[in-house]
């Protein structure tokens, strides 16, 4: 089965053999790392992944891990910088997308994401096209509005309502897909997570020390956790993520926590990890959010996790049983949920390992990797 991948990737980790013009951090894209080296795993997959970077001076096709990644080059003219999220008709994106996928003439197309331009060339291909539902971005737009999230809810809405075949994880993107396309068919796959993960088995220690991991973006609620932990004299915090962070220092030293609170900005999985073994509750109070990796990593190490309960997280987390959810917006309620759990050893004990159970099977890459290969075979059959 010759399949093709459109998806964000991290390509500085392809770097040699793939040649960069210039080197840059990007998105780790965990979840389609996991599941791409699964899948190429399996001998009955032949996988190509194309995937857009401006830090590559000519397109480039390479083979890596059994994987054979086509990557395009997507700049603005005479610069290593990408175009403007509200430019997206600039580039000839998707027309030289789908030129590739016409000469690479693949069984099937999964997209990832519908906030890129991918869905776009997967849908016009004219081959067999499956998206995969990531962030549903016409709810963050309303929560965090800029010209970029209001272009891309408009690139989604357009997607979603065009294609046949999506792959969901959960009750808020399906019922997303649903309300705008009800004949679609929906595939509930969750995400596979990195085996740095799996490698972990967290334990309860005494220190009263609280990690945070994601963007610093608006939408993700830190503010609301700065709030929950000014009214925790003893506790600490660690944040992971890539950001402005200036506003939240200042948000820190306003609140008198600036001690408390460190700033570790990007890390890699198995740095996460080992902040996992440190940290005794994982916090992530986000206003809006479809199925968090951060969120799913940190119950496959057995944390305990307090969450909002907002988009596809209850999905995710069984309030008492796998974690706790409290209100959106509320610091009071994080911040008691968060001192419940702190003061009382066995509860931290029973949720990480309730979390680290559901989890484990829930997100194993060799399980979602068969589980995605049956959507694969149903969509062609269905040809």
């Amino acid at each position: 089965m010759r399949v093709a991948w459109l998806a964000p990737y991290p390509v500085e980790t392809l770097a040699p053999p793939l040649r960069l013009a210039r080197r840059r951090v990007s998105h780790p894209c965990s979840w389609i790392v996991a599941l791409a080296d699964a899948l190429a795993r399996r001998p009955e997959v032949e996988l190509h992944l194309l995937t857009e970077s401006p830090w590559v001076s000519e397109s480039q096709t390479i083979r890596q891990n059994n994987i054979i990644f086509h990557v395009l080059r997507d700049a603005v003219p005479l610069t290593h910088r990408g175009w403007p999220a509200w430019l997206p008709w600039m580039s000839g994106f998707t027309g030289r997308f789908v030129e590739e996928l016409r000469r690479i003439a693949p069984d099937l197309v999964h997209v990832h994401g519908t906030e890129h331009r991918y869905a776009t060339a997967g849908l016009e291909s004219g081959f067999p096209c499956v998206i995969s539902i990531q962030g549903v971005m016409g709810e963050i737009a309303r929560v965090w509005r800029t010209v970029g999230t209001r272009w891309q809810a408009r690139r989604e809405e357009t997607s979603v309502r065009a294609g046949r075949y999506f792959i969901c994880r959960t009750a808020f993107d399906s019922g997303f897909v649903r309300s705008r396309n009800p004949s679609a068919k929906i595939f509930f796959i969750h995400e596979a997570m990195r085996p740095e993960f799996f490698r972990n088995c967290w334990e309860p220690r005494p220190e009263p020390a609280l990690l945070y991991v994601g963007s610093l973006a608006r939408h993700k609620g830190l503010d609301g956790l700065l709030t929950a932990l000014a009214r925790l004299p003893a506790a600490r915090l660690a944040v992971i993520g890539t950001g402005a962070t200036s506003p939240w220092k200042t948000m820190c030293q306003r609140l008198g926590i600036e001690e408390r609170v460190e700033f570790l900005g990007y890390r890699t999985a198995q740095e996460i990890a080992e902040q996992h073994r440190r940290a005794q509750v994982f916090v992530l109070p986000s206003r809006i959010d479809n199925s968090p990796n951060a969120l799913t990593e940190a119950m496959v190490s057995g944390m305990p996790v307090v969450a909002t309960e907002v988009g596809g997280i209850p999905s995710l987390v069984e309030d008492g049983r796998t974690g706790r959810l409290v209100r959106p917006g509320d610091p009071d309620q994080l911040a008691a949920a968060i001192s419940e759990l702190l003061g009382d050893w066995n509860k931290r004990a029973a949720l990480g390992r309730a979390a680290r159970e559901v989890a484990r099977q829930r997100h194993r890459p060799e399980t979602v990797a068969e589980q995605t290969i049956q959507a694969y075979k149903e969509i062609l059959d269905d040809r």
